[in-house]
């Protein structure tokens, strides 16, 4: 996706040359890109709950100041506007001049489907809904309805009839059960048919949400016993592909240690065929796009100080929330309220480290102080900690002091989005140059032991402001408590 002159069109630079097979996008580098107006200045940033002030960012504290940094030409954001919907106060809220509200899992409908990351297993492919089981007690709707609403009104091919008139009127459950993706495929692959009478590929059902919540929101086939083995050469189970739509033609999949995709692009860089790559990421395309599988040490590992930063570092989702949603949830901050690092226990030894003592761990890109727990079954040149636990004060209407903004933290300010200057002076992004992936697992740093002093995590940053409108949080949350069981009262003696 470039211009006549080989430059981005996407604001990440996706299926760029800096990123030609990017199948998920470069999330991490929106903000950066905007800020620099690299390829190009934006007057608009639209978001849907990515939380892109704090835990799904690299460089966190640089992406806050992009967010407010002034043009001192202009006297305007270099970011002038943000449209952000999330369904709750997360710490990008703040930054945003409109804010879409969206609903929870729990008020709207929703569609794990096959056509995006569905729920298969090897004996079959299944699909999913969500169902709503409360009624919204606000003025919101739903982000997916509210952007075929915007889509509907700006005209947008797709969403509309050839009359102008929206094409699903009744918003994201309407786009659920009408919208074919190709003739006969649809979000869902159950109850398809007038009827409900068949599966994969088949007419509209208008009652196929129905079928749905009358199964218990799943839809499950089991393959023939023929099928559910060596899927790449077996006609029966590619006869099969072809009817629900997963390939177009039944042909044999032959499996290949050599792609000649990748050594197309590799020639590319090497000065053959009519498009050519930028110069200063011929070296880069060379190395990376090898046909045959390779591995070669991690770009922004080769550009620092291995001794200086002995210690690879990991962040990774906790099971228990997702996106930071868990939150605001009184049950889950329970189980898990705050984050520690885990450094394993041979390490914590050598540097003379045990439970709960304080750590400054740093970076090329920062630094950052935090508690430390020791583990077994981890390899000693590792430390990692969940990532989304730790919250900046005042969000999510959690107190200024709670134990995720006091004690919690992130491993995101160590990371940057962007590698080490290069001998040139350029910084590409810190991703993996084939996809676009985000390098998370690249960090490297070095910790030290330091006093505990207020015992606080660092950095730490002004409180934000609530939300105007909300009501206020109370002090001790005694949601649940209509659900234990009813005690009989205590006797007393006479």
């Amino acid at each position: 996706v470039i211009d006549a002159n080989g430059a981005p069109i996407r604001i990440d630079k996706a299926y760029s040359w800096e990123a030609p097979i990017a199948a998920h996008g470069l999330m991490h580098m929106v903000v950066t890109n905007a800020w620099k107006g690299d390829p190009y200045p934006i007057d608009t940033l639209f978001m849907y709950m990515a939380n892109m002030s704090w835990n799904s960012t690299m460089n966190t504290k640089g992406v806050m100041e992009m967010l407010t940094d002034v043009d001192p030409k202009t006297g305007e954001y270099k970011i002038p506007r943000i449209i952000y919907s999330d369904a709750y106060a997360s710490e990008m809220v703040a930054y945003a001049d409109l804010i879409l509200p969206d609903t929870t899992y729990l008020e709207r409908w929703d569609c794990i489907s096959l056509l995006d990351r569905p729920i298969c297993e090897a004996d079959g492919p299944a699909d999913a809904i969500r169902q709503p089981i409360v009624q919204p007690d606000r003025d919101v709707r739903s982000f997916q309805s509210v952007v075929l609403d915007l889509g509907a009104r700006l005209g947008l091919p797709g969403m509309t009839n050839a009359d102008g008139s929206p094409k699903y009127p009744g918003g994201y459950p309407d786009y659920i059960v009408n919208h074919e993706r190709t003739p006969g495929i649809g979000p869902l692959a159950g109850w398809r048919g007038a009827e409900g009478e068949t599966f994969g590929r088949g007419a509209v059902n208008p009652k196929q949400l129905d079928a749905y919540v009358a199964h218990e929101c799943f839809w499950h086939h089991d393959l023939e016993p023929d099928q559910k083995f060596m899927k790449f050469a077996n006609k029966s189970y590619l006869d099969f592909a072809v009817k629900m739509g997963f390939v177009g033609h039944a042909d044999q999949i032959v499996l290949q240690l050599y792609s000649e995709p990748m050594q197309k692009f590799r020639l590319a860089a090497e000065g053959y065929g009519a498009i050519q790559p930028p110069e200063h990421l011929r070296e880069n395309l060379k190395a990376a796009f090898d046909p045959l599988p390779v591995w070669y040490v991690p770009h922004e590992e080769a550009m620092v100080d291995r001794k200086t930063y002995p210690l690879h570092a990991l962040t990774q989702r906790p099971m228990i929330m997702y996106h930071s949603w868990g939150s605001q949830n009184a049950w889950l901050r329970q189980i898990l309220g705050r984050n520690k690092l885990y450094v394993a226990t041979s390490k914590a030894r050598e540097l003379g480290l045990v439970d709960d003592d304080w750590v400054r761990v740093t970076s090329h890109n920062g630094s950052i102080k935090v508690q430390i727990k020791t583990m077994e079954g981890l390899n000693p040149e590792t430390v990692w900690t969940w990532n989304a636990i730790g919250k900046r004060s005042g969000s999510w209407t959690l107190a200024p002091d709670a134990p995720e903004a006091k004690k919690g933290f992130l491993l995101n300010h160590l990371i940057s989005e962007l590698l080490p200057a290069r001998s040139d002076g350029r910084r590409l992004a810190n991703s993996d140059p084939i996809t676009g992936q985000a390098a998370w697992f690249d960090l490297r740093v070095r910790i030290e032991k330091v006093e505990a002093g207020a015992e606080v995590s660092e950095p730490q940053f002004p409180p934000l402001p609530r939300p105007p409108g909300l009501d206020p949080a109370p002090e001790i949350n005694d949601y649940g408590k209509s659900f234990a069981p009813a005690r009989p009262e205590k006797r007393t003696r006479a």
